[in-house]
């Protein structure tokens, strides 16, 4: 099982119910600032794309990027990490 750690950015919001449908996840939480989203498994070397609208609710200045988190639930030592930030085309 892959876990996908979505951390919002400061002031944004984000309906996790928008992952439930999509292919192969199996199961998406929310905790505090971040998003967790359960993927069933993936092939190697086919890429899938999921999209997560995210909404600002407050205005932050000095907006810093936020970081998105791809590891095996089983063994976390296999792990990915990249940042995002606003907008984010």
């Amino acid at each position: 099982m892959i876990i996908v750690d979505i951390k919002l950015l400061s002031g944004f919001t984000a309906d996790p119910g928008e992952l439930k449908n999509q292919i192969l996840v199996e199961r998406v939480d929310s905790k505090d600032d971040h998003i967790i989203m359960y993927i069933k498994e993936l092939q190697r070397n086919i890429p899938i794309n999921y999209e997560l609208h995210i909404t600002q609710v407050l205005p932050v200045k000095n907006l810093k990027p936020a970081v998105i988190k791809v590891y095996d639930y089983y063994q976390t030592s296999d792990q990915s990490e990249t940042e995002y930030n606003s907008p984010c085309v």
